[in-house]
């Protein structure tokens, strides 16, 4: 009932931490971790500790903050969730990743304090270190896996292993959704006699936004189409419109360009299906990565970077 009540009270400090997301560059991320700890033989008199059938399985709660794409911190709490040695443990962390694609590796290195019954010593103090791989499965769940070595820094010194995995959600916020509208270029000053009827293009876009690897269009889009459909029904005669697909620089060109196809036919099926216009009035094409508008070496320029433009060209009748 002890341990039932520290993970309650834990969920809920997850809770809070959730509702405090930032921008998507640095942001809060909470998990839940699984950790075999090897402790030293000298531990615990009698007890082989550190064998892989007698070390303590802990589960955790993590609470982090990801500063950037390189760097990162997290709080976790554990306690042991087998019939082994009972440990509790809290460990600060500090990790430094390399790399900018899904799967990075990375190096860690913190502070713990470890709390074992029938201890010769059951309250210790530990620094670690140790290396992992991450891998970011989706735009917001990342998974961990690693390995830290522990050493006292207080009473008898002690070596123990620890091995763990943790999957953890990142706070990040939607993309912002951005309608551009250019506006006409300015008709010259009408001759004072003669009055001139001339043509102009107009242009107006609808960008839509991707999360990695998909051609998806989110709900949120929805008014920005009614926008769009309502003018192309308004003037059919005088209206082109051309969708223009692109992505980022993960994965290989060949890939990349039929991605970059799918999401343009992905807006130019929402039109037709959602809001009846015909197909024909519609083109399509895909850049693949050829044409970022962003930095594709962080997380923030890839997001910009995988996106679907519509562009539409309305003739209209200007006097002069």
């Amino acid at each position: 009932m002890k341990k039932v009540t520290y993970f309650l009270a834990l969920l809920a400090t997850v809770s809070w931490t959730g509702a405090q997301a930032n921008e998507n560059q640095g942001h809060p991320y909470v998990g839940i971790g699984a950790t075999s700890l090897g402790l030293d033989n000298d531990r615990v008199p009698g007890t082989y500790s550190s064998s892989p059938g007698h070390a303590s399985k802990l589960g955790s709660v993590v609470l982090g903050y990801q500063f950037d794409d390189l760097w990162a911190a997290d709080l976790s709490f554990g306690t042991s969730m087998g019939d082994n040695l009972d440990v509790d443990a809290i460990s600060l962390n500090g990790y430094r990743f390399f790399g900018s694609s899904r799967l990075r590796p990375y190096v860690s290195a913190g502070l713990s304090h470890f709390s074992v019954d029938e201890a010769q010593d059951d309250s210790t103090q530990q620094v670690q270190a140790g290396v992992g791989l991450s891998a970011d499965l989706s735009r917001n769940l990342e998974l961990r896996a690693g390995y830290q070595s522990h050493h006292t820094i207080s009473g008898d010194s002690f070596q123990d292993d620890a091995w763990g995995v943790v999957l953890a959600w990142h706070f990040r916020k939607p993309p912002v959704v951005q309608v551009a509208q250019a506006e006409p270029q300015p008709a010259p000053r009408p001759a004072p006699v003669v009055k001139v009827e001339k043509e102009v293009v107009e242009r107006i876009e609808l960008q839509v936004l991707f999360d990695f690897d998909k051609s998806v269009i989110k709900s949120f889009y929805e008014p920005q189409f009614q926008q769009i459909a309502q003018l192309m029904r308004d003037d059919p005669e005088r209206i082109t419109t051309i969708v223009e697909g692109h992505t980022d620089w993960v994965g290989t060109d060949a890939y990349n360009q039929d991605l970059s196809e799918r999401r343009a036919n992905a807006v130019k099926q929402k039109l037709v299906d959602d809001y009846g216009i015909a197909p024909e009035r519609i083109e399509t094409v895909g850049f693949g990565e050829s044409q970022p508008v962003a930095d594709n070496t962080t997380a923030a320029g890839r997001q910009q970077n995988r996106r679907a433009i519509a562009v539409i060209l309305r003739t209209v009748t200007v006097t002069e």
